[in-house]
């Protein structure tokens, strides 16, 4: 989502003034490389890092949620069997899970949750092992002046966030998606901007972005569609999750995945 993701920049710890003063030795690029100042870039900054083997050749996704807010089994196996199908890791995908407490803040600001990240985050790049941090909170994203609300976000280079309340409120039932499809179906949005769809800063082989919907499909049949990430998903919504377009497929392959 681009206005969350804009938002983040009040917060990011790495500047683009600070790499200005960094040589290129390799202590250098080894520090931008791994730990948590490489956790700490813009949305789509990590994307080659994410597809590729080039630099990691295995990937970890840290996935932490609030008491009572666990994902389902499904929504884990759908997220790996997305990245294996999309990512170059030859030593595999791997997850971690681990419950935290939960807060009942409520509503949650960036700023709140990127201080959940750096309180419980326990895993980031180490080695040849590129980690994803992929938090589920007890509530819902601060209202803003937009009225629709969000069900998720990409919000740092190796970081998301999805809002239990929000997927508990509207699954589940005979006219409402399967939890497990829905909570999938939005990760799944987010994962692709962290790999760079659309246009966030990696370029697109072929133009698709849509005019109206910053770093998002103009396809209504791709995951990247905008309207995933909102409660607009309910006029688009299938009974499994959407699948990328040949498009966003294509963008993937050319930064380094499958």
């Amino acid at each position: 989502m681009r206005d969350f993701t804009i938002k983040t920049l009040l917060f990011l710890c790495l500047s683009s003034g600070f790499y200005s003063c960094m040589d290129n030795s390799d202590e250098y690029k080894e520090a931008l490389y791994t730990g948590v100042s490489a956790a700490r870039w813009d949305v789509g900054k990590s994307a080659n890092f994410l597809l590729s083997s080039d630099q990691f050749t295995a990937m970890e996704l840290e996935l932490v949620y609030m008491e009572g807010f666990k994902p389902s089994d499904q929504m884990v196996e759908l997220m790996v069997a997305f990245l294996e199908k999309y990512t170059l890791k030859p030593d595999g995908i791997t997850v971690v899970l681990k419950e935290i407490p939960a807060m009942n803040l409520g509503e949650y600001t960036t700023e709140d949750i990127a201080k959940i990240e750096e309180d419980y985050r326990e895993r980031y790049n180490e080695g040849t092992t590129v980690s994803v941090f992929l938090l589920v909170v007890d509530g819902d994203y601060k209202k803003s002046e937009d009225s629709s609300f969000t069900i998720g976000a990409a919000y740092r280079n190796t970081s998301l966030v999805l809002f239990g309340n929000r997927i508990a409120e509207n699954s589940g039932g005979i006219i409402k998606p399967r939890k497990a499809i829905l909570e999938a179906t939005v990760a799944l949005h987010e994962m692709g901007h962290l790999m760079g769809l659309v246009n966030l800063d990696n370029d697109m082989v072929t133009p698709h972005e849509d005019e109206e919907h910053e770093s998002h499909c103009d396809n209504k049949d791709c995951l990247m569609y905008w309207a995933i990430e909102t409660n607009s998903i309910f006029n688009y919504m299938q009974q499994s999750v959407p699948t990328l377009d040949d498009n966003c497929e294509l963008d993937l392959r050319a930064n380094g995945g499958r």
